[in-house]
């Protein structure tokens, strides 16, 4: 499988972390897994870095498509976006990001699969961690993105639970080329 890479610059993640630290200090994010608030800005900026990371590839791959409200705050903890991308023929992407250097695969907790997608695009960032597993902020470089699934691929993979709630799951290495979604674009 041929991995896409994706360079983040310096002002990309001053931008990825400053919207993640705003989202979870302002209370408007909902606190899924019981995190504390460092942690909660840890996955909120690995997430939003995986979401960037797409759009990048959109932009790299000449794709024209807008960041719309991707760094918009909404207040209330259950106002959250119904879905991360939209191709033009309304097919639902919801990106995942492995986002730890153990992390194998993506993971979606139970909850969020109940809000239908279409594909999932698995998305591992390249950083370092500190003694406590912690992310190094200014040290992630790139993501990569692997691949996707089809919804229907993770519903009928066993729900399983590792650690920290229900989820659906998928190997990033079992991930389909994303030149498929690509060219729904």
């Amino acid at each position: 499988m041929l991995l896409e890479s994706i360079k983040f610059s310096r002002d990309d993640l001053i931008k990825c972390y400053n919207f993640s630290k705003s989202i979870i200090s302002s209370s408007n994010q909902y606190n899924r897994f019981l995190q504390s608030q460092s942690m909660q800005i840890e996955r909120t900026f690995a997430g939003k870095l995986g979401e960037y990371a797409f759009l990048l590839l959109l932009d790299k791959k000449g794709i024209s498509y807008p960041e719309g409200d991707m760094f918009e705050i909404f207040n209330g903890q259950s106002n959250v976006d119904s879905f991360d991308f939209k191709t033009p023929v309304g097919k639902l992407i919801d990106i995942k990001v492995a986002s730890k250097p153990f992390h194998k695969r993506i993971m979606v907790p139970i909850d969020q699969f109940s809000l239908i997608k279409d594909y999932y695009v698995g998305i591992k960032l390249d950083f370092e961690v500190d003694s406590q597993s912690k992310l190094i902020i200014n040290s992630v470089k790139n993501a990569l993105i692997y691949g996707y699934c089809l919804r229907q691929e993770l519903e009928n993979i066993q729900t399983r639970d590792f650690g920290e709630g229900l989820c659906k799951h998928i190997l990033l290495k079992d991930l389909q080329s994303i030149d498929v979604i690509l060219e729904q674009f």
